[in-house]
């Protein structure tokens, strides 16, 4: 049964100022300080969905969607094309894979796994332009920030999965604009995305993540399309009692943050953190104390007998695998985490292996490490805006000493950008375990000259085929 018109908010829904923003939105009208950021979105994400190819879960997504999509116009970044809705599920896969994804304190969201590769392959399949890409992934992008805004943090903090959940809308979002659809038609792809969207923290540590994170973009694509092809949906599924406010946000909706669609960006403000360490988050304030007490003190590993880490209680709830036995788990435990930098000096995708994971010397030194949720954490204001993942690393030597580093925020977040040099040497070592060194040099030129790509379709063949275009 549908609301009563006195029942339903007055002012316009949050669907379909959504998705009128999206519709109206064009590449003139993103700032450039914004669009910078989107394209560094689009190539670290790239980068890190290459490397993730040899992932399990992204081997399991790409058979899954060769089996069960259509050829089509959409590459996939395992090799082969299908229709844009395969693509996007196994490329996104691939994207999360090693947790080496950007993310954003609006929401708590990995938003650049889910959209940039729904952008590809929906702007691919419409045989769009570089510059219709970026203007795709600052659609969905700013889509997904904004709502997830609107209803607060509080939605990750109960348990749901924030990139599953909002990621659908960003897909939506995305393909909404990649289509050309019209503002009503947009906030029919929005509405129906909510209406199913969802994803739970407790698959933390398993395939599970990528692969929710995968069908997030599928169902976003599918929204779209669905809406393209006639799908009308009540566009007050947010605002209506029994919709996603109400029953996802315990009723917590700011319309406000839509109002600065447009206006304020939130890939500017909150931001986007870009990983160094390809694990959660959560454990990179740790492992930068750990490296920076270390070098600083000129300690080796075998000087140290403890390391304590007190930590704000969502770290403590992501980071929930004190011994891990799986790479997954690894990428969950702040005891591996640090545990690495102690012994490597750093954490790097070569110690996320079940050979390294095995190292007696590691399962050791992770038996020093101890974590402890500080419960009063966020009792102070300052504290919780400028350190929500941050660490106070205490080291303990085996001569007696006793060092402490407080660290609010991890090297590659906004407050600690890395250097242009930093995300291309990132970009460089993840393409090169897909498509080789020269492969990695050529894509990222062409990645970071995207607007002058007129063909998408021709991207990435210089590094599948060994020869400039």
């Amino acid at each position: 049964m549908t609301l009563p018109p006195d029942d339903l908010p007055a002012t316009a829904t949050a669907a379909r100022q959504i998705g009128d923003w999206v519709a109206g939105l064009r590449r003139s009208d993103v700032p450039e300080a914004a669009s910078a950021v989107a394209l560094d979105c689009i190539v670290d994400t790239l980068g890190v969905a290459l490397a993730g190819t040899g992932e399990a879960a992204a081997r399991l997504a790409a058979d899954e969607a060769r089996e069960s999509y259509a050829a089509g116009p959409s590459r996939l970044l395992t090799g082969g094309r299908l229709c844009a809705e395969g693509a996007a599920f196994a490329n996104v896969a691939a994207a999360h894979a090693l947790d080496f994804d950007d993310n954003s304190y609006a929401g708590f969201v990995h938003g650049s796994a889910v959209v940039v590769p729904t952008a590809l392959a929906m702007v691919e399949a419409a045989d769009g332009t570089g510059s219709d890409l970026l203007t795709a992934v600052v659609a969905g992008a700013e889509a997904q920030y904004a709502l997830a805004e609107a209803v607060g943090n509080g939605v990750y903090h109960a348990g749901w999965w924030t990139t599953a959940l909002f990621g659908t809308v960003g897909a939506a979002a995305t393909a909404a604009k990649a289509l050309g659809l019209d503002g009503r038609t947009a906030a029919d792809a929005i509405a129906f995305a909510l209406c199913g969207t969802g994803g739970l923290r407790a698959c933390f540590g398993t395939g599970a993540k990528p692969l929710l994170a995968a069908q997030a973009a599928a169902n976003g694509v599918r929204a779209a399309r669905l809406a393209a092809r006639g799908l009308t949906v009540p566009h007050a599924v947010v605002e209506d009692p029994r919709g996603f406010a109400r029953l996802i946000a315990a009723g917590r909706f700011d319309p406000t943050a839509l109002d600065a669609l447009g206006q304020r960006w939130r890939l500017l403000a909150p931001g986007i953190d870009t990983k160094l360490y390809p694990v959660c988050l959560s454990a990179h304030a740790a492992i930068d104390a750990v490296r920076d007490l270390m070098a600083e003190r000129g300690l080796t590993a075998g000087d140290i007998r403890t390391i304590h880490c007190r930590v704000p209680p969502v770290v403590a709830a992501n980071l929930t695998y004190d011994r891990p036995e799986t790479s997954g788990e690894a990428r969950f435990s702040l005891p591996f985490a640090v545990a690495c930098a102690m012994l490597h000096g750093t954490l790097a995708l070569e110690h996320l292996n079940e050979a390294a994971l095995a190292d007696p010397v590691l399962r050791h030194a992770i038996g020093r490490v101890h974590m402890m949720a500080d419960p009063a954490w966020n009792a102070d204001p300052d504290r919780a805006r400028t350190a929500p993942e941050g660490a106070e690393v205490s080291i303990e030597t085996t001569s007696g000493e006793r060092f402490v580093r407080f660290c609010a925020s991890a090297r590659g977040t906004v407050a600690r950008p890395l250097s242009a040099a930093e995300h291309s040497a990132k970009f460089l070592t993840c393409a090169a375990r897909a498509v080789g060194p020269i492969g990695a040099e050529r894509l990222h030129r062409k990645l970071r000259r995207l607007e002058a790509e007129s063909d998408l379709s021709r991207l990435f063949d210089p590094a599948h085929h060994g020869s400039c275009s």
